[in-house]
């Protein structure tokens, strides 16, 4: 019963967790460069998921809100070298869970 217990809160928690998105700008110049950014932001804290655009260069990040923010998470990147800019998402494509 115990047990139970412990699961139905684990899960009450985890569907009560909020992420919110982020999309940067990043100056990458190749499949390095990508790969860098995919090996380190996956240790911020905070992270959940990373989408990246060699083409558009984009990196687009879905986070924690209560855990990090998207000034963290620009620092992250800039300190791997790379120029950021914030790009702004629309009221209606601003995704939430």
């Amino acid at each position: 019963m115990k047990n139970i217990i412990i699961c139905l809160v684990l899960a009450l928690v985890a569907l009560g967790a909020k992420t919110e998105t982020v999309t940067f700008k990043v100056n990458m110049h190749c499949r390095s460069c990508v790969n860098k950014i995919q090996e380190n932001i996956a240790f911020e804290k905070g992270f959940k998921d990373l989408k990246i655009s060699l083409e558009d260069k984009t990196v687009t990040i879905k986070y924690n809100p209560s855990k990090t923010s998207p000034e963290v998470l620009e620092a992250a990147i800039r300190k791997l070298g790379y120029s950021v800019e914030r790009l702004e998402a629309p009221d209606s494509l601003v995704l939430q869970e």
